[in-house]
């Protein structure tokens, strides 16, 4: 009888080809400072990228997967998010971007919203943020504190966003807390 601690998962080459542009950032393997690649290839050993080139230089891999004239680049990397939030601050958004002054609490808005919100509601506001900022190409993303201003508050968002990223950074406070 085989066993799960029997069996050695071999590892699996697959191969994007045809991808109409790539973006590589290594100006050493394509054109100008992006060092663009046009019908380009990149090969996946396991985990890691093992090779980019032209599609017709691809070596061969277990797997090949068309990419169709789809354009690749690099992931974004999200440093500085305040995804343990609750509150709408909309409409001062809208303000301050027509060139309009705007009057509403700024900060202490959404400071008292996440103060009152329950951990489930940041949790579920958190994980529709980072969904959203996958789906739209980041590919690492930091979460930052900063809007409980008490040492409670702030504990408890550092908490809830290490339970959606590895990328935490405790970040005190924004303005002087109301109740100083």
């Amino acid at each position: 009888m085989t066993t799960a601690t029997d069996t050695v998962a071999t590892p699996t080459t697959t191969a994007l080809v045809h991808i109409s542009s790539l973006v590589t950032n290594d100006p050493s393997l394509g054109e100008g400072p992006l060092g663009l690649i046009q019908d380009a290839a990149v090969v996946i050993d396991g985990d890691r990228i093992a090779w980019v080139g032209e599609t017709s230089k691809a070596p061969a891999t277990d797997n090949r997967v068309d990419a169709a004239g789809r354009a690749a680049i690099p992931g974004f990397v999200d440093s500085h998010s305040h995804l343990v939030f609750a509150g709408d601050r909309t409409e001062e958004f809208n303000a301050r971007m027509s060139g309009r002054a705007y009057s509403a609490g700024g900060i202490r808005t959404t400071v008292a919203a996440t103060r009152a919100a329950s951990n489930n509601v940041l949790n579920a506001n958190v994980a529709r943020y980072v969904v959203e900022a996958l789906h739209q190409g980041t590919t690492t993303l930091e979460i930052k504190s900063g809007y409980g201003l008490t040492s409670e508050d702030e504990a408890r968002a550092l908490s809830i966003a290490a339970a959606h990223t590895d990328e935490v950074t405790f970040l005190g406070a924004h303005i002087v807390a109301p109740e100083f």
